[in-house]
């Protein structure tokens, strides 16, 4: 229905200008050209691209340049030459938007890790730790940059991209057969990182079949699933649960019943295929990798005692952490396999404050998560998969994808400034003889 506009009484004969619908005006240039939404989905999977390919190595492929010794470091100067053309455009445009919180926080924690270098012990692999995590913020504020222009569109390209990836792993594992141990693995990644790479694209799957409301969109969970199961990681198992629980609890309060029916008989289908399609592999990976006694045989045990000495080196250094790599250069081993109680060990109660400050600006910065778009809310859930999965399995740079996918899913279009000159206001007309008797809605997309 169409507004209904009072007109002032006038006797200069002027010629009144037409107001705008309301809300018009914060919606003009949120999306902008189609050229440039093209370039900064390009961006993306730039970043995306360079953050699957982990510590890439030349030799891998063959190959030997001179002079560069990590080919994360032409990818970095690319995207941050990126990241300054681009804001230079969107500042000249007035476009530019301020950075999230969680981002502003996330850079924070980053260089009190690097700061931490100072009171490292002696054998601690600096160079190498500090340019993991350079190359990781690198990674965050750009995802922040560039999705900024249309999040929506930026975290669907993102889950496109996991999606495309795990059913590339998952064929690739397949060809490949089992290695050692009988677990599934591809691309000379180890099973863990395979298992990751699968779990995500699961989430991915999951989401886009939401987005659309096509059901033919889940023909990829019966390869993706045997996946999982065969690469044998245990932590990415669980973790994949514990993220389901999380959605479930957190991001569903309506219709909380019928997800978690679909849920059910969904997994009941998906293990079915997979027992038809697996079963004498995943047998003989049950006995080995999921049975008490293979627990005790594949070295589970050691965790524990990883755990010991993180927590050991916290309790020596509570404050400020035993320093970057400490953990390394203390103990001999590259990581306690925890995330969390690393960064307490090396960086101290300062870097778990921060952590736990960013984790607040994180759920608060996307609410309400009701109106959140569900591409984003997919994202959400990537994020706490990686998160719990971090508490398994991996270092600093492992967690890439966790930051990068929780960055994602909580950036929201910018709103552009009413134009005074129409008379509006906050989204309504002004009090110059204008009135409107029509509500401004605000445009929500509930999951």
């Amino acid at each position: 229905m169409q507004p209904v506009i009072d007109l002032p009484a006038t006797t200069s004969g002027r010629k009144q200008s037409t107001p705008q619908r309301p809300g018009a005006a914060a919606l003009q240039g949120t999306a902008g050209s189609t050229s440039e939404r093209t370039f900064s989905w390009t961006l993306i999977a730039a970043v995306f691209v360079l953050a699957l390919a982990g510590r890439f190595s030349l030799d891998r492929l063959g190959l030997s340049i001179q002079g560069v010794s990590d080919p994360r470091m032409a990818g970095c100067v690319f995207l941050v030459v990126a990241v300054l053309v681009w804001q230079a455009g969107r500042a000249a445009r007035g476009e530019v938007q301020p950075m999230p919180g969680v981002a502003l926080l996330f850079s924070a924690l980053i260089g009190f890790q690097l700061l931490s270098a100072l009171w490292s012990p002696t054998g601690a692999r600096l160079e190498r730790v500090s340019w993991d995590l350079v190359v990781l913020w690198v990674l965050v504020i750009a995802t922040a940059v560039f999705a900024a222009g249309d999040p929506r569109r930026a975290a669907r390209v993102l889950l496109v991209l996991l999606l495309a990836t795990a059913i590339l792993y998952a064929a690739k594992g397949f060809l490949e057969g089992p290695q050692g141990q009988g677990r599934y693995s591809a691309f000379g990644s180890g099973p863990n990182v395979f298992a990751r790479v699968i779990a995500t694209g699961i989430i991915a799957n999951v989401t886009l079949a939401v987005v659309h409301r096509r059901k033919l969109l889940l023909l990829p969970l019966p390869i993706l699933a045997p996946a999982a199961v065969l690469s044998g990681s245990r932590g990415a198992l669980v973790s994949l649960v514990g993220a389901a629980v999380v959605f479930f609890l957190l991001f569903v309060r309506r219709r909380r019943l019928l997800y978690l029916t679909s849920t059910v008989i969904v997994g009941a289908v998906l293990s079915w295929t997979a027992w038809t399609l697996f079963g004498s592999d995943i047998a003989t990976l049950v006995s080995r990798r999921y049975s008490l006694s293979g627990l005790q045989q594949t070295g589970f045990s050691d965790r524990p005692m990883l755990l010991s000495f993180a927590w050991s080196m916290f309790a020596e250094h509570p404050l400020s952490g035993g320093g970057l790599d400490g953990f390394f250069a203390t103990y001999g081993i590259d990581y306690p396999h925890n995330y969390f109680l690393q960064l307490a060990a090396e960086s101290g109660i300062a870097a778990v404050c921060l952590l736990v400050l960013i984790a607040v600006s994180w759920w608060r910065g996307g609410r309400p998560w009701s109106t959140t778009p569900k591409e984003q809310v997919g994202c959400a859930v990537v994020a706490i998969y990686v998160a719990f999965a971090s508490s398994f399995s991996g270092d600093y740079y492992d967690t890439r994808f966790l930051w990068i996918f929780a960055v994602a899913a909580v950036i929201r279009p910018r709103q552009a400034r009413p134009d005074p000159g129409n008379g509006l206001r906050s989204g309504r007309p002004a009090g110059s003889g204008y009135r409107s008797t029509t509500p401004v809605q605000s445009r929500g997309n509930v999951p």
